[in-house]
């Protein structure tokens, strides 16, 4: 079906570990299995992380198109070619880092022919320092549901941004206007998250980047919370992933649940309280770091993210001061030991 509308599909195989289950029997049992449905479904194309997945996939299936994906960490022309010459037909970049590091981008792009993508409109940290341990944390969950997962790296870095404004510019996203930047060094293919937001926002971002300008509150297009449609989960996704009462009591939970309605995580907001005015931000925003290296300088001698930003971004202030708090609760419940009973 996707095939007539001349759309592929693209298999996630891409855990950043798979607790070293992949040298065992059953686990290449499973995986060889998994592989060999989808080839009967059509599917011909996947996306790994881990190296050793991507020579078994080539070797045992080779008609299957292999994406790297960003938990890969590519960064550099070595890392680039090392996973071109492993069989990659294509790979997604460590956008967090190096969106913004042009000669770098230039570097990695005369390196390899294979496709090179980008995700064009996350916010993560820039250089995020907890990047290892948020991927780790997400393989885990995912293979082990028995233990519960809570997302500390997410929740950090959403204080942070609170705290302070000025991340809300400095993560390496890329605005709509400026793809063509990228496009004139040989990057033709980007990356759009979430998918799991609701349908009507992923449409918007698709429309912003498709004509490739966008006048509103940038933050629409880079949150993955906040909306004013409900956020759709499966069916009991509350009790599978949280009810874990042996482990943690659930009523000891109410502060993170509070955060999450707070900010819009799993319930709808009436407006998005964070704004990042798109026609407030530099039609030459970009040239500011053409000369820049921004992993090797500190933030506090150069301002430039924070003079943008004190243009461009606002928090509405009753929210921000009410989601501050409910962080400190947080603190209180988790790093103090009280979500545990300890």
């Amino acid at each position: 079906m996707l095939d007539k509308h001349g759309i592929a599909l693209n298999y996630l195989l891409n855990g950043a570990c798979f607790g070293n289950r992949e040298w065992t029997r059953p686990w290449q049992k499973r995986v060889t299995a998994l592989l060999t449905k989808l080839g009967k479904l059509g599917v011909r194309r996947v996306t790994v992380s881990t190296p050793f997945l991507l020579e078994l996939v080539k070797r045992r299936f080779p008609e299957f198109k292999i994406r790297v994906g960003i938990y890969a960490q590519v960064d550099t022309p070595r890392r680039a070619r090392f996973w071109e010459g492993l069989g990659a037909d294509a790979i997604v970049l460590e956008s967090f880092s190096i969106n913004r590091n042009f000669r770098r981008l230039a570097a990695i792009r005369q390196a390899v022919r294979c496709d090179l993508e980008l995700i064009a409109n996350h916010v993560c940290l820039i250089n995020c320092p907890m990047q290892t341990y948020h991927q780790s944390g997400f393989a885990h969950a995912s293979d082990d549901t028995s233990t519960i997962f809570i997302d500390y790296c997410f929740m950090r870095c959403s204080r942070l941004r609170l705290t302070d404004p000025s991340q809300f510019i400095k993560s390496a996203w890329i605005r709509p206007e400026d793809l063509g930047v990228y496009e004139a060094m040989g990057y033709m293919n980007f990356k759009l998250l979430e998918r799991g937001i609701p349908s009507a926002e992923l449409l918007r971002r698709v429309k912003a980047y498709s004509e490739r300008r966008f006048d509103g509150n940038l933050a629409e297009l880079l949150l993955s919370y906040g909306f004013k449609q409900p956020v759709r989960k499966e069916s009991l996704w509350s009790l599978r992933h949280f009810w874990k009462p042996r482990q943690v009591s659930p009523r000891r939970l109410k502060p993170l649940l509070d955060l999450a309605r707070l900010q819009g995580w799993l319930s709808p907001l009436p407006e998005c309280p964070i704004r990042v005015d798109a026609r407030k931000i530099p039609e030459n925003f970009l040239d500011g770091f053409r000369e820049r290296d921004c992993a090797s300088l500190d933030c506090q001698t150069c301002g430039y993210c924070e003079r943008i930003a004190a243009q461009a971004v606002s928090i509405a202030s009753e929210y921000r001061s009410e989601v501050l708090r409910k962080y400190a609760e947080m603190d209180d419940t988790m790093v103090a030991g009280a979500l545990w009973g300890v």
